[in-house]
């Protein structure tokens, strides 16, 4: 049965795992980095199959207008599942419909998001970063 957590630490390699078993990449090869991330984010989601951590949400919040969404990773065996709806669900549950939620999208999952909800904008920037 897949639970929803909002209150349930992971450790840097359980973080690094979802991902390195997801296809979303990120720089897992290097832990100092992963671990910052980790423990920097406001928000944190993680999706269970019993004790098996199968997805997470990771982002940062002002926790009154806007929500960043920096990482939605569901581990590929769970993928087409409703795993990243639903802790997407549940971050707008929490935070209600005042706050926007914002994310950048791989090219590959703009389809995903569109299904849930989210719109598709044009007036969006960012200064790419060196990995």
């Amino acid at each position: 049965m897949l639970e929803i957590r909002s209150d349930e630490e992971i450790t840097v390699a359980e973080f690094i795992s979802v991902f390195d078993n997801s296809g979303i990449k990120r720089p897992t090869y290097d832990q100092k980095r992963m671990e910052r991330m980790l423990n920097n984010a406001n928000i944190l989601y993680t999706a269970w199959d019993n004790a098996k951590l199968v997805g997470v949400l990771r982002g940062v919040s002002d926790m009154s207008y806007c929500t960043f969404v920096s990482d939605l990773a569901v581990l590929k065996s769970y993928q087409n599942q409703g795993v990243g709806g639903k802790l997407l669900a549940a971050l707008r549950n929490t935070q209600g419909e005042s706050i926007s939620t914002v994310l950048i999208s791989a090219p590959e999952a703009t389809k995903f998001y569109s299904k849930v909800g989210f719109e598709q904008v044009e007036h969006a920037f960012k200064q790419q970063r060196d990995y």
